[in-house]
C-alpha cells in the first residue's frame, strides 16, 4: 500500500512527457509485485522498449535512441529489475511470516514471547485457551501474572540462564489461570536473537500437563496399591498358616495382634471374646494405645458391630455413630469387626486410628475400603481358627469323654494311667487308683427306671467332682463303675479322700419327676503304684480285687488291696 501511494504521488509531479514512461514503470513494478520475478522482469524490459519507441524517436521501429538517451534507459531498466528482486524477497518474507504466524496460532501449546524485562510481547490462541486471558489483556503486562508467587524465583533463574545463551527444555512447574486455578505445565524456554545475534527476548512454550500428571499419579498410586495389596495378601496367608498352627486360643490372639500391627500401621486395638456364660465379652488381648483403656468387659448391646453382625467403621468421631463402649474422649477413627465362625459370633476385633496418622509419611491411614477389607479378613480368619479349635476340642472331648456323666471314658483312662505310671517311675512318686461302684444299682434301676438311674449317675458324678483335684483324672470304667487316678497320693491319703466321698454320697438327695429318690451308697477299692503293681493291668486288677472285697464285706465301705480301711457301715 505504501509503495502504491508513493508511485501515485510521483506520477502527479512528473512532467507530462515523462508520465507515459512512468506509467510503464508502474506497470512493471505492479507485475513484479503480483506475478513474480520473471513476469516482472519481462514487464520491465517491455516497458523500456515501448518508452524508447514511442517517446524518444517516434516512427523508429525497435531502435535505440542516441547515446544520450541510452543511459536513462539502462538506469530505468536496472531500477525496474532491482525493484522486482526486492519486491520478490519481500513477498517471500511476508509468506514466511504468515506461515510462522499460522503455525504459532494453530499450535496446541501456549507460545509466549517476553522481553528481557519479562514483559509479554506476544500471546497465541492456545495461550488464551489455556490461561483464560486474551492477548489484549496480557500483552504489555509482566509475565509474573501467570506465575505463582512461590515460583517467581524459579522463573527468574530460568530466564537468566536463557539470557546468557542457554535454553530450558520441558521444565515442570506450576502456572496460574485467570480464575486463580493452579495447573502443571512443561515449560521450554529459548532465546530470541536480532540480526546481530544479540538476545532481545525469550520465547516460552508452555504445555498443560495437568492431565498427564494426574494420569502419572493415578498409575503410581495404582502401582503402590497393587504392591501393597500383594504384600497384604502375603501377610494374610502367613497369618492364616500361623492361625492353623495355633493349638490354643491364646496363640491365635497373639498371632492376630502381631499381624494387625503389621497390616494396619499406626493403629492400636483389642480382642474381645464372649465369656462362658455369654452374658458379656471380656478382653483377652490389647496392643498399642488401647493398653491405657482399662475396660475389661462390655455388653453385646454396647457395640454396633455385635448388634448388627457387620463391621462398623467410624472415620470421624464428630459425625459418626459411636458405640457405647468407647472411652472418653473417643478415638478419632475406629472400627469394630465381629468375629463370626461357623455361624456363631465368638467375639469382636476393635481397632483405633488417630487423626495424626492420616498425614503420616511412615504410616498413612489406609482407604476405607482397604481398611475394612483387612479388618474383616483378619476377624474372619481369627473367628474361623477359634471355631475350628472349639470344634476340635468338642470332637476330642466327645472321643475321650462319657456322654452321660461327662467323665473321661475307659480309653482315655488307659492312656492316662500308662502315662502317670511312667511319670511316677521317673520321679519315684506314688500313684493311687480308686475304683468305686454304686451299690445295688440294678435294683435302683428296676425301682425307678433307667432314665431315673441316668439322672442319678449324672448327679452323683457332679457331686464327686467337688472332691477331686484338677490334676486328678475321673473316668467311667463301665456301667455304674468308676475309676479315679490320683497322682502323687499315698494309699492313706487316697483312703481319706474316698471316705469323704462315701459320706457325702450318703447325704445326697436326688429327685426325678418330683419324686425323691432313695439315697445311694458307694463301695471303694484302692491300689497304689508301685506297692500293688508296676503296670496298669496289675493296678487295675488290684483295685478291682479291693472293690470286690468291699462289696463282699457288706458294701458302703473303703478297702485297700490286701487290708481293710474305714468304717464298715
Amino acid at each position: 500500500m505504501n509503495v502504491t501511494m508513493a508511485l501515485l504521488l510521483t506520477l502527479l509531479i512528473t512532467p507530462l512527457r515523462q508520465q507515459f514512461k512512468f506509467l510503464l514503470f508502474v506497470f512493471a513494478v505492479f507485475a513484479s509485485a503480483t506475478e513474480g520475478v520473471w513476469p516482472g522482469l519481462f514487464a520491465t524490459l517491455l516497458s523500456v522498449a515501448m518508452a524508447d519507441y514511442f517517446l524518444i524517436h517516434p516512427l523508429r521501429t525497435f531502435a535505440f535512441s542516441d547515446p544520450g538517451d541510452l543511459v536513462p534507459l539502462l538506469i530505468f531498466c536496472g531500477v525496474g529489475i532491482t525493484i522486482t528482486w526486492i519486491t520478490h524477497r519481500l513477498h517471500r518474507t511476508e509468506e514466511t511470516l504468515r506461515a510462522a504466524a499460522a503455525v504459532m496460532e494453530s499450535s496446541a501449546d501456549s507460545i509466549i514471547r517476553e522481553s528481557l524485562g519479562n514483559t509479554i510481547l506476544s500471546w497465541n490462541k492456545a495461550a488464551e485457551r489455556t490461561y483464560g486471558y486474551t492477548a489484549k489483556e496480557v500483552i504489555g503486562r509482566p509475565f509474573s501474572r501467570i506465575v505463582p508467587p512461590d515460583r517467581l524465583e524459579e522463573l527468574q533463574r530460568l530466564v537468566e540462564s536463557v539470557h546468557h545463551g542457554g535454553s530450558v527444555q520441558n521444565h515442570e512447574t506450576v502456572h496460574i489461570r485467570k480464575d486463580g486455578a493452579h495447573f502443571d505445565v512443561a515449560l521450554t524456554l529459548s532465546p530470541v536473537q536480532d540480526k546481530d545475534g544479540r538476545i532481545v527476548a525469550v520465547s516460552s512454550i508452555a504445555r498443560d500437563i495437568t492431565e498427564h500428571k494426574r494420569t502419572e499419579e493415578a498409575i503410581r498410586l495404582s502401582h503402590e496399591k497393587l504392591e501393597r495389596q500383594t504384600l497384604q495378601l502375603k501377610f494374610l496367608a502367613e497369618m492364616g498358616e500361623m492361625l492353623q498352627a495355633s493349638s490354643i486360643p491364646a496363640d491365635a490372639y497373639a498371632v492376630t495382634a502381631r499381624f494387625a500391627q503389621t497390616l494396619i500401621p499406626a493403629s492400636s486395638g483389642a480382642l474381645f471374646v464372649y465369656s462362658a456364660s455369654r452374658d458379656n465379652l471380656e478382653v483377652v488381648l490389647r496392643w498399642g494405645e488401647s493398653d491405657q483403656d482399662k475396660q475389661d468387659f462390655l455388653a453385646a448391646d454396647e457395640c454396633w458391630a455385635l448388634r448388627t453382625g457387620r463391621l462398623h467403621l467410624v472415620e470421624d468421631s464428630l459425625t459418626g455413630l459411636l458405640c457405647r463402649h468407647l472411652p472418653e474422649p473417643p478415638p478419632t477413627c475406629y472400627l469394630c469387626a465381629p468375629m463370626i465362625g461357623h455361624g456363631e459370633t465368638l467375639g469382636m476385633l476393635h481397632l483405633r486410628m488417630g487423626r495424626h496418622n492420616r498425614d503420616s509419611s511412615k504410616a498413612r491411614l489406609l482407604e476405607s475400603s482397604e481398611l475394612t477389607w483387612l479388618a474383616r479378613t483378619m476377624a474372619d480368619r481369627l473367628a474361623l481358627a477359634l471355631a475350628d479349635m472349639k470344634l476340635r476340642e468338642t470332637l476330642r472331648a466327645q472321643s475321650i469323654s462319657d456322654p452321660l456323666t461327662g467323665w473321661y471314658n475307659r480309653r482315655f483312662m488307659e492312656e492316662t494311667l500308662e502315662r502317670e505310671i511312667r511319670r511316677a517311675a521317673r520321679n519315684e512318686a506314688p500313684v493311687a487308683i480308686v475304683m468305686l461302684d454304686v451299690d445295688n444299682f440294678k435294683e435302683f434301676n428296676d425301682s425307678y427306671g433307667h432314665e431315673a438311674g441316668d439322672v442319678a449317675l449324672q448327679n452323683l458324678c457332679q457331686m464327686l467332682k467337688g472332691h477331686i483335684r484338677s490334676e486328678d483324672v475321673a473316668c467311667r470304667y463301665g456301667g455304674d463303675e468308676f475309676l479315679l487316678i490320683l497322682p502323687d497320693i499315698s494309699a492313706e491319703v487316697a483312703a481319706q479322700r474316698a471316705e469323704a466321698m462315701r459320706i457325702a454320697v450318703g447325704h445326697l438327695e436326688m429327685h426325678y419327676q418330683g419324686r425323691l429318690l432313695r439315697p445311694m451308697t458307694l463301695s471303694f477299692g484302692i491300689a497304689t503304684f508301685p506297692a500293688n503293681g508296676k503296670t496298669s493291668q496289675e493296678l487295675l486288677r488290684a483295685s478291682d480285687a479291693a472293690l470286690f472285697r468291699a462289696k463282699s464285706e457288706g458294701r458302703d465301705r473303703v478297702r485297700f488291696h490286701g487290708k481293710a480301711s474305714g468304717p464298715t457301715t
